[in-house]
């Protein structure tokens, strides 16, 4: 019982908290209008044209990278005072031709392995370009975002002095299916939300605000400073923001500075809280001793996500239902009026219409679904990363492999399936789908699926098929090592790259 009493206070006493802050901020958000037309005077004021260097990057699965680049291409900021650079991450089933520029932008072919994470990417041209010192900012921008034609103009106007400036985010839906329609809905009433009721009032106060590493402009001051930038993933990005803060370097947001990005891709995945909880242990001590702003943003780790909310406070209901402690069941329902007062005080700060109230509604539920999906698929993906061979307790993983139909290649994936001790190959392209017999060997699956996409004029370029490949037996049965007589490399059987040529006999 006792257990149970000090869960119940420290919820409770932890959601009180977060009804304070959030109220204190929404108070605040009633100047939002006089905010916007200092802004706009500050921003009508004629401001020197900065060098800009926008960054992506990409990979061969961003299939709107050219549209993107067409769109930069076609700035009313001058052409002269910007350029465009692509961090492009070849894979290994990459087998299209290396291009150097396309639609005005300079493409950096990233082979070298040790490059092929994001940060790696990005900050070895960073310390290319810092060395030349032509630029005065640099753009961070997301490979699968969209951005109007002001778009760099709308930076170079919210540039003011050294420092970092995170953009507004929108989303977009281009299919007519209903889901998606309705999940535009609810992305986009939830967008809208988050700008109004936290983004712009921390911007008022001149707090620090967490980054959107898609949508980021860094002065080539900031650069200098800290020698790097933080982008690789969410964790990533708040750890950057605390070196940031450390450096006494404020991160501003601008509503100004606008993307959009399709539903489809739109990120739901946040900090781990067990990586939130390290941060703050970490930078606590250090930043404790800066300034007002820096202490109340390392605290704004804390603050709890509207899905924690949620079912804190579906917990702490079932908890007072039966409970016989007039004392609890009055903590609840002073909570529930908090609470309450707490939203409608929110949606009267962001003007929202009845139909985006009713979308916004439906966004923890929706949340809840992306996370589930979001915690399968990292599941997934770390046991075929860790599987380096096919065991019989593990029933399937999936790889990308790419297929050449005698014109040009295209994508597929193969899954790679243990029932009972046997191996077998299933190939998948599109609603396509063949399937192997079963072999005790995966290699004897994998020669069989490709023997099978022969016969269909269709050339399955793994490495087992490959003229430069050499089989090394590892006294397994499944016989899935080999090398590269170009690389030198040791591989596996179902690997490919660009350096692929057909074996005679396959």
């Amino acid at each position: 019982m006792i257990v149970f009493d000090t869960i119940f206070a420290l919820v409770t006493i932890y959601i009180f908290i977060y009804c304070a802050y959030q109220l204190f901020f929404l108070i605040k958000a009633k100047d939002i209008e006089h905010y916007f037309e200092m802004q706009e005077k500050t921003r009508s004021i004629a401001v020197e044209k900065n060098k800009l260097c926008v960054i992506i990057y990409a990979s061969q699965k961003d299939k709107n990278l050219e549209r993107l680049l067409n769109i930069l291409n076609n700035q009313s900021y001058k052409k002269e005072y910007y350029e465009v650079h692509v961090a492009y991450q070849r894979e290994e089933t990459d087998t299209s031709s290396i291009k150097d520029f396309m639609c005005g932008a300079f493409i950096h072919n990233i082979q070298n392995s040790d490059y092929f994470s994001k940060d790696k990417a990005i900050n070895l041209l960073l310390e290319k370009f810092m060395e030349e010192d032509k630029f005065d900012a640099y753009v961070f921008l997301g490979a699968d975002r969209m951005v109007g034609e002001k778009y760099l103009e709308n930076i170079n106007k919210s540039i003011q002095g050294p420092g970092v400036y995170t953009g507004s985010k929108v989303s977009m839906n281009e299919k007519p299916q209903l889901a998606k329609r309705i999940k535009q809905c609810i992305i986009a009433s939830y967008l809208k939300y988050v700008n109004m009721t936290s983004n712009i009032t921390r911007s008022m106060f001149e707090l620090s605000s967490f980054i959107d590493g898609d949508n980021l402009v860094v002065t080539k001051d900031v650069i200098k400073k800290t020698g790097y930038v933080g982008l690789e993933d969410k964790t990533s990005e708040l750890e950057y923001v605390l070196d940031l803060a450390i450096n006494d370097i404020k991160t501003k947001f601008s509503p100004y500075i606008i993307s959009a990005v399709d539903v489809k891709n739109y990120d739901f995945s946040t900090p781990l809280l067990r990586d939130k909880i390290t941060l703050f242990i970490h930078y606590f001590p250090i930043l404790l001793f800066r300034g007002n702003s820096y202490r109340e943003f390392i605290l704004y780790l804390l603050k709890p996500n509207s899905l924690f909310v949620l079912f804190s406070y579906i917990f702490l209901l079932f908890l007072s239902a039966y409970s016989q402690s007039k004392i609890i069941y009055n903590t609840v329902y002073a909570l529930s009026f908090f609470l309450f007062a707490n939203f409608l005080l929110s949606l009267k700060v962001t003007k929202m219409r009845i139909s985006e109230i009713f979308w916004l509604l439906f966004y923890p539920l929706c949340l809840s679904w992306q996370k589930t999906k979001l915690l399968i698929n990292a599941l997934t993906m770390r046991s075929i990363m860790n599987s380096r061979y096919e065991e019989e307790n593990i029933n399937s993983a999936t790889i990308n492999a790419v297929i050449n139909n005698g014109k040009k290649d295209s994508s597929c994936k193969l899954d790679l399936v243990s029932e009972d001790g046997m191996r077998k190959v299933i190939f998948r392209e599109g609603n396509r789908f063949i399937a192997t017999d079963s072999f005790l060997r995966m290699y004897d699956a994998l020669s069989d699926i490709t023997y099978k996409l022969k016969s269909k004029g269709i050339t399955l370029k793994t490495c087992q098929n490959c003229q430069n490949f050499t089989l090394k037996p590892d006294g397994t049965l499944d016989c899935l090592n080999g090398q590269c007589q170009i690389s030198q490399n040791e591989i596996l059987i179902w690997n490919g790259c660009q350096y692929f040529r057909a074996h005679p006999e396959k």
